[in-house]
């Protein structure tokens, strides 16, 4: 697994009221997510809400700012890019998101291991000669 898709996963199942932008031929693709995470986590109050847009990517948004992108240009840093074919990243990252949820994420403690409590830093990712896509 690439560990920018991990990323991108565990920050689309830990933050409540997220918000995934996808490219409307895509949207019947990730129609599934928000019920995979009421099934899997019953007391989220706010589940991911999915959006259409125009762009060839998907965003993913939480209080208002991208903290995901799969594909597309490269954004600011706040946000874990997945560089790759869009239609590729988003079929590992909904495999991915059923993992994470089977293995008790993100209510458990350590169920993904050390990189699912380590801090993530973005510009390292990016920056890094050896990378990871």
């Amino acid at each position: 697994m690439r560990p920018s898709l991990g990323e991108f996963t565990r920050r689309l199942l830990r933050e409540e009221g997220v918000s995934v932008r996808v490219p409307e031929h895509m949207f019947n693709s990730c129609e599934s997510l928000p019920r995979m995470v009421s099934d899997a986590i019953p007391s989220r109050l706010e589940l991911p809400s999915l959006e259409t847009h125009s762009q060839g990517f998907i965003s993913l948004f939480h209080s208002g700012i991208e903290i995901g992108r799969l594909s597309g240009p490269e954004p600011h840093l706040q946000s874990v890019w997945v560089q790759g074919d869009v239609t590729d990243s988003l079929s590992k990252v909904l495999e991915l998101a059923e993992e994470f949820l089977a293995a008790g994420y993100p209510g458990c403690r350590d169920c993904l291991g050390p990189a699912g409590i380590e801090p993530w830093d973005e510009n390292k990712r990016r920056h890094n000669t050896a990378g990871d896509e």
